[in-house]
């Protein structure tokens, strides 16, 4: 991933929670939480440095539908 300012968005469906959280080696970049009922919620991630991002998704009151887009900021 090229380093810069992104926009990331969480939707999801179902009811709970959803999380999502991003990782550049040992380095957390954001920790950020969704409620389910069909919302999109965003947050404004920098990515320091180019190199591979980790997202790891989690829920509560599973089963739930997401979908997460990031995108550069201009």
């Amino acid at each position: 991933m090229p380093e810069g300012n992104y926009s990331l968005v969480l939707a999801c469906d179902g009811g709970g929670k959803a999380f999502l959280t991003a990782r550049m080696e040992e380095r957390e970049l954001i920790d950020f939480g969704a409620a389910c009922n069909g919302v999109r919620e965003s947050i404004k991630v920098l990515i320091p440095q180019s190199g591979p991002v980790e997202f790891t998704a989690s829920s509560v009151d599973a089963p739930l539908l997401y979908a997460y887009q990031l995108v550069p900021r201009p």
